[in-house]
């Protein structure tokens, strides 16, 4: 699966080139001033942004949307076959992404 950064600057290949993308929680210090920054990274040793948003929540909700782009990724159940101008129906494996419960 191809993954465009946010700034559309990169485009990365999960699964090729890094091990996992994750939430992490960065505190920006500026004087007495702090700043948290909540962001989305890849994680291939170490962290690399590639998306911030405003909550930690919007950040989860992105990562989970992922996730289910993920499992969509490879399936169809119909195809398109040149020989005979005709749809023919077909099977896929769809990916399968476990989430463990919380408890």
């Amino acid at each position: 699966m191809l993954i465009v950064s946010q700034n559309k600057e990169k485009v990365l290949w999960f699964g090729r080139a890094f091990n996992a993308l994750e939430y992490a929680e960065n505190v920006d210090r500026k004087g007495k001033k702090e700043t948290i920054r909540h962001t989305i990274c890849i994680s291939d040793g170490c962290l690399e942004e590639i998306a911030e948003y405003p909550t930690k929540e919007r950040c989860l909700a992105v990562l989970k949307d992922f996730c289910e782009a993920h499992k969509d990724e490879c399936y169809t159940v119909d195809f398109f076959d040149v020989a005979t101008q005709a749809t023919r129906p077909g099977t896929y494996r769809q990916n399968n992404v476990f989430e463990f419960p919380s408890e």
